[in-house]
């Protein structure tokens, strides 16, 4: 998995400014019980010691120490300076992603420490009149449909809950360390799954490695290529106007079957390669682009894994179109490529999985395990992008027990990675879906200047 953290910002009205220390300390209860619950959340991500391990390869560890005295949410009370406007105003102007950045509301940088990463944090933000709670987990530990399990509380239910010991002055029950490492093993076995591929497997994916010696040896290494600059926007999608170009797509492939998001993440593909083409350097010769898609693979096993498994439990999709393809907008040409995006999911089934994990079980020492996935695209001067969609995460429904309700925005700490989107959840008081894009800022400019584009759009906020 990248080494990176899965970040959420959480949007609550706090009607009157004296329940401030009644929701913290909700907060603080509510993330006490998962930390409870899952153990190993309290712990890091660190490389794997052991010798002949994989290069790149990394475990969580964690002490009693850590389990008893994970950190109580950081509270940060932002300025006018910082944040100049009320709740009001923010949610009036739907919460521009700009006006919480990073390295104002997060507990945790962006990116993650290669040597001692923390699981899990949270931050809550105080502004005149509401909270932003912002939720940071490793992508190591889970994904998206865990992130969910884990906001909305529903991993305090479900079937791998660990049960906190009594202390017992006689000594007579087991210690709280021989209980943690117990619940550990029960873990790593649930894990298990995951962990193994086919004798004899044929691999027919093609997935780059990052090599050892050829990152150390290039120029590259310590200069990497600059990036240009990025630009992140949120754009709002009518779903009536959504359900009425699926309908179209349908008639133009009669007989096939394409869900709303395949059609959405059409658009996205190709509005998104039509505006990033004109920065392609000509000397590279790309004639194509790669779409890479997330797929929560825990039904997708011969033997699933459980609803409610908590690790991360995913596979990329990807299907390949040519420049020419996607720089078309006409409605067969975007039914064509919303097909090949169904097609592609649909082919993330057991021998597609087993080919991945058999690729990152890779002993060679000059072969380096670290986002394997991701490593097989070039977004920073190819024209490759990735679309993760949380439209089906219950975000909207997670009150983590502050007894405000639910969350009015549910939004991304501030991005600019260039040619990666995440579709937002689904709010149901809404009519409207909104995606976080990220471009350059060229590219972005012309993706707003486009009129065919913008007429699926009924709101920009950035």
């Amino acid at each position: 998995m990248p080494r990176a953290y899965i970040r959420v910002c959480l949007a609550y009205r706090v009607p009157d400014a004296r329940l401030l220390p009644v929701v913290e300390k909700r907060l603080n209860d509510f993330v006490r019980r998962i930390v409870d619950a899952k153990p190993y959340l309290a712990g890091y991500v660190v490389p794997v010691a052991a010798p002949g391990s994989r290069v790149g390869a990394v475990e969580v560890r964690f002490t009693d120490e850590d389990f008893v005295d994970f950190p109580t949410a950081t509270i940060r009370h932002l300025t006018r300076d910082e944040v100049p406007y009320t709740y009001e105003e923010l949610d009036r102007m739907s919460l521009p992603p700009s006006l919480i950045r990073p390295e104002l509301v997060s507990a945790l940088p962006e990116g993650t420490d290669e040597e001692r990463a923390p699981v899990f944090r949270v931050q809550v933000n105080v502004v005149e009149g509401g909270v932003i709670v912002s939720i940071y987990l490793h992508h190591c530990i889970s994904d998206g449909t865990g992130l969910g399990l884990l906001i909305t509380g529903s991993l305090l239910s479900d079937d791998f809950t660990f049960v906190r010991p009594l202390e017992e002055k006689d000594g007579a029950s087991p210690s709280l360390s021989s209980k943690l490492a117990a619940f550990a093993h029960e873990k790593s076995l649930v894990r298990r799954q995951l962990s193994w591929s086919f004798p004899n497997l044929i691999i027919h994916r093609r997935l780059r490695h990052r090599s050892v010696v050829a990152s150390s040896n290039h120029p590259s290494h310590q200069a990497p290529p600059r990036r240009a600059p990025g630009r992140g926007c949120v754009f709002a999608f009518s779903q009536a106007t959504l359900k009425q170009l699926k309908e179209t797509l349908e008639s133009e492939a009669p007989h096939s079957f394409m869900t709303s998001n395949d059609v959405l993440q059409a658009i996205l593909w190709h509005y998104m390669t039509r505006a990033r083409r004109p920065s392609l350097p000509d000397e590279l010769g790309v004639i194509s682009s790669k779409l890479l898609i997330p797929v929560n693979i825990r039904n997708r096993l011969k033997q699933p894994l459980p609803h409610s498994y908590f690790g991360s439990a995913i596979d990329f999709a990807s299907v390949q179109r040519s420049l020419t393809h996607l720089s078309k907008i006409d409605m067969s040409s975007l039914a064509q490529t919303a097909l090949s995006i169904r097609q592609s999911i649909n082919q993330v089934n057991e021998p597609y999985i087993r080919e991945a994990i058999a690729l990152a079980e890779v002993t060679d020492p000059d072969v380096d395990v670290r986002d394997l996935l991701a490593s097989n695209m070039d977004r920073t001067n190819g024209a490759d992008m990735y679309i993760t969609s949380w439209e089906k995460l219950p975000l909207y429904e997670a009150t983590l027990d502050l007894g405000l309700g639910r969350p009015d925005w549910v939004r991304k700490p501030w991005s600019r990675d260039p040619g990666s989107c995440i579709i937002l959840p689904r709010d149901n008081r809404k009519p409207f879906l909104e995606v976080v894009v990220q471009m350059t800022v060229a590219d972005m400019a012309r993706l707003l200047r486009d009129d065919e584009f913008m007429k699926y759009v009924i709101r920009v906020v950035e």
